[in-house]
């Protein structure tokens, strides 16, 4: 009997050590990892028209606007300092991106343009119109990015093979192809492009972790307009400037609601009577009303391959001549992929140093 009871409690004083043991796990390990993967991926398949119509922004309604917009105030970053994600609220909805992104895709050269002014070289954007036009000459730095295609027609095989974690584009463009994108990585859309460029570089600087570099280089945009109306004076408020585009069999004028015209009144520009419009983005002239394009100073930013119309039909008819820019030799060229498609804080920084020399002669 003795015995029996000697064992029965050597046997429990053998459970008891074990039990403590048990309780001297390390605080904060398990058995099932110290951190969740921040993203998801799966692996995906496989401008008007920028080759011609700028379908971007150049010839749409003006109805659209920025209600769309992805929301930079409504982005959710985690609480604790390992938080590893934020949730970006957007066009198309809620989606959880990466806080810093390291291989960010873009569909659209207004989005290289202002990633690139922010700092963020993509891996993946864009010709600026066709495959074999590569990127914007203006923009700096884009040598080790590979070419996705054209804006109307990216190429979701090259964009997956590039494994990005993060890709931005644009709804009124890229809508079709929404699903598809946010298979390869989380996808962020703007509503448009263009006329919207400032409040899309604001949702770029959220979705990169730049949100500093983006208010300063909009507070550095706009001491240059500062400073660009204190050397100009009454130059700025007294000329009236005609923003043209010539076209395969018409010219366009360009106004406030588009991205070119955006940025003239942004800047303070003063445009002509017939041009002081908020109604659509452009409206269209043929030979026979050639007076509706006159201004103090006319600026032309059609592109190479478009310059037939003009050349043969504008400038020869005798109505040209009679146009009181013309008379006054105040017409000037400017670079198109800056004016029409440039479509970011870089190109807009680029117009005001042109804006600073055609209005100051």
């Amino acid at each position: 009997m003795v015995r029996s009871r000697t064992l029965w409690f050597a046997a429990l004083l053998v459970l008891l050590l074990l039990a403590a043991g048990c309780g001297n796990t390390p605080a904060g390990s398990n058995n099932t990892g110290d951190k969740e993967p921040a993203t998801e991926q799966a692996a995906g398949g496989s401008e008007g028209d920028q080759a011609g119509e700028d379908t971007q922004q150049d010839d749409k309604s003006s109805s659209n606007d920025a209600g769309g917009q992805a929301a930079a105030g409504d982005s959710g970053k985690g609480s604790s300092a390992e938080a590893q994600t934020q949730t970006i609220t957007h066009a198309m909805g809620d989606t959880e991106v990466p806080l810093h992104p390291e291989r960010v895709v873009v569909l659209d050269n207004g989005a290289l343009d202002s990633v690139l002014a922010l700092g963020v070289t993509p891996v993946g954007a864009p010709s600026i119109i066709a495959v074999e036009d590569g990127f914007a000459s203006y923009l700096q730095g884009t040598e080790s990015i590979t070419n996705i295609g054209t804006v109307e027609q990216p190429s979701l095989e090259t964009i997956a093979s590039l494994t990005p974690d993060v890709i931005l584009g644009l709804k009124d463009t890229h809508e079709a192809i929404y699903e598809q994108l946010s298979q390869i990585a989380p996808t962020v859309f703007t509503e448009v492009g263009g006329g919207q460029w400032e409040a899309n570089l604001g949702v770029y600087g959220t979705v990169t972790g730049k949100e500093a570099e983006a208010a300063q280089l909009l507070e550095d945009l706009d001491a240059k307009i500062a400073e660009l109306h204190s050397t100009l004076g009454d130059a700025l408020e007294t000329t009236e400037v005609s923003l043209l585009r010539p076209r395969k069999d018409r010219v366009s004028v360009y106004l406030k609601p588009g991205f070119t015209g955006g940025v003239a009144e942004k800047v303070g520009i003063k445009r002509p009577a017939l041009q002081d419009r908020d109604d659509d983005f452009n409206f269209n002239v043929t030979e026979e009303q050639i007076a509706d394009l006159d201004g103090d100073v006319i600026i032309l930013f059609g592109r190479e391959t478009e310059q037939d119309y003009f050349e043969q039909k504008i400038k020869t008819s005798p109505l040209w001549q009679t146009l009181e820019a013309v008379q006054n030799d105040r017409v000037y060229p400017a670079d198109w992929e800056v004016w029409l498609s440039g479509h970011g804080i870089q190109a807009v920084n680029l117009m005001i140093d042109d804006y600073a020399k055609f209005l100051a002669q």
